[in-house]
């Protein structure tokens, strides 16, 4: 019926016509599915890249010393870190802690606003503690004192979050949950850190699981390197530890490494035998160890080394410094 209604020459053109169609239909095909490909590799590259978590360094700095902690900011962020955790930051006036920030955002850093210390819930007089501080702070209460730092800092641009809680004893744990209520209350949009120490795996789960209803990312440090009893391997069994354990809670994790030498802390010669003579620097290839290994096990919202004040003390502070930052820009 078609074939008389068309003749054999119709009949010819139409074939042609429809394998043009099939020929063209089958390419959109090939071209669609090599662009979804296409998409699945730029995907899979993307979400590599942003497995990295940010690294960041512990230092001890008063702001109040003004230019040798820029100095020390600069340093830190020329080898690659974007974070910042000061022991000292908030020894220094109002200004000084404002001057330090905004430095800090100048050179694309982070801060994580030290916080730690127990006189945030052991009932030390803040005032008294931080006296420059609260020079600017109408303060009677440490209440009063609290919500006048949160409130000095919690909209810079600097602002990473606030370290709560630093190897604090389980007995704490209370205390510590009222600290994180009363700054979250101050501030909801920035997240608390809690580290926990750690020397075994079950000493992570000891330390840690008690305060997993305080912050908001959790982690633990580990510090094998010149110690006897504690494995360099074992880094993974300790991240893979916090990470189960966070995970459990649904929040992020974060883990310590270790950049100085248990030679540096004369208290812990029983760590190893002969001391110090047995406790050395990490090296490059420990600390890419340790770094590797943290993150085959784990994937921390952030990592930290401790410490820049440990480097800076160091018999080789610029060659110590310029390792780990070989270390955290090649072995992750």
């Amino acid at each position: 019926m078609w074939k008389s209604s068309f003749g054999y020459g119709g009949y010819t053109v139409i074939m042609i016509t429809v394998a043009i169609t099939i020929m063209s239909i089958l390419m959109r095909t090939i071209f669609v599915s090599a662009s979804m490909n296409q998409v699945h590799v730029s995907r899979s590259k993307v979400a590599l890249s942003s497995s990295v978590p940010a690294q960041g360094l512990y230092d001890s700095c008063a702001p109040e010393k003004g230019s040798i902690c820029y100095d020390r900011l600069k340093q830190m962020a020329q080898a690659g870190f974007t974070l910042v955790l000061n022991y000292d930051q908030l020894s220094g006036d109002a200004q000084q802690q404002l001057a330090y920030a905004s430095w800090a955002n100048q050179l694309n850093m982070k801060i994580i606003w030290a916080m730690n210390s127990h006189a945030f819930w052991d009932g030390t007089d803040l005032k008294h503690r931080y006296r420059a501080l609260a020079a600017t702070c109408d303060c009677f209460t440490n209440q009063d004192f609290l919500h006048y730092f949160v409130n000095l800092v919690k909209d810079l641009p600097a602002t990473w979050g606030y370290y709560i809680g630093d190897e604090v004893p389980y007995q704490d744990h209370s205390k510590v949950r009222e600290l994180a209520d009363k700054i979250r209350q101050l501030d909801p949009f920035h997240p608390q850190l809690l580290i926990a120490g750690a020397s075994t795996i079950d000493s992570v789960a000891t330390n840690l699981l008690p305060f997993t209803d305080t912050a908001d990312v959790l982690g633990a440090d580990y510090y094998p390197v010149g110690s006897s009893y504690m494995p360099l391997q074992a880094t993974a069994n300790i991240a893979s530890a916090v990470q189960s354990i966070t995970d459990q809670v649904h929040k992020p994790s974060a883990l310590v490494l270790q950049a100085f030498s248990w030679s540096q802390y004369p208290d812990e010669a029983w760590r190893c035998s002969p001391f110090p003579s047995c406790a050395h620097f990490p090296t490059k290839d420990e600390m890419c160890q340790m770094l590797t290994l943290a993150l085959s096990n784990a994937q921390p919202q952030i990592l930290l080394w401790y410490s820049y004040q440990d480097i800076l003390r160091s018999n080789d502070p610029a060659g110590h410094l310029q390792t780990l930052s070989e270390v955290i820009q090649t072995c992750n």
